[in-house]
């Protein structure tokens, strides 16, 4: 029986890494249509774009958290994990807010479409730095 144990070790790590992109897609896909919903939304009532991005990130920054620590990386909540998270979600809002400017103000993209640009092309940042944020010293 212990050699069971021994053996499935590396194949149940290699499961659980394997599927946490795939997990982090779906958390992620519903925190990117909640922030998408809230800042297209929020701009069609006449809101700035820049206040929009300040109330989305108020508002999906938590339940990324949650959904990541709890879904994603299986792992339990904790105020240094929410730390890194939010230092890593700080940096993340500021990426995305220079690709919102430089799309919605330099090139006059319109928010509903510099909006799914921005999310898409932040995706890899995200995903890396939720993983280093909820996983880092286990």
């Amino acid at each position: 029986m212990a050699q069971q144990f021994r053996d499935a070790g590396p194949r149940v790590i290699w499961q659980t890494i394997r599927w946490q992109p795939l997990r982090y897609l779906a958390g992620g896909a519903f925190c990117a249509l909640v922030h998408n919903v809230i800042v297209i939304s929020a701009t069609q009532c006449g809101i700035a774009y820049p206040v929009a991005l300040i109330l989305s990130f108020g508002v999906t920054t938590p339940i990324g958290y949650l959904i990541h620590s709890a879904f994603t990386f299986e792992q339990a909540r904790s105020w240094i994990r929410l730390q890194r998270f939010m230092l890593t979600a700080i940096m993340g809002f500021l990426g995305s807010t220079l690709l919102m400017v430089l799309l919605c103000t330099g090139l006059r993209v319109p928010v509903i479409v510099a909006t799914p640009v921005a999310t898409v092309l932040l995706f890899v940042w995200n995903f890396t730095s939720a993983r280093w944020a909820i996983l880092q010293g286990r």
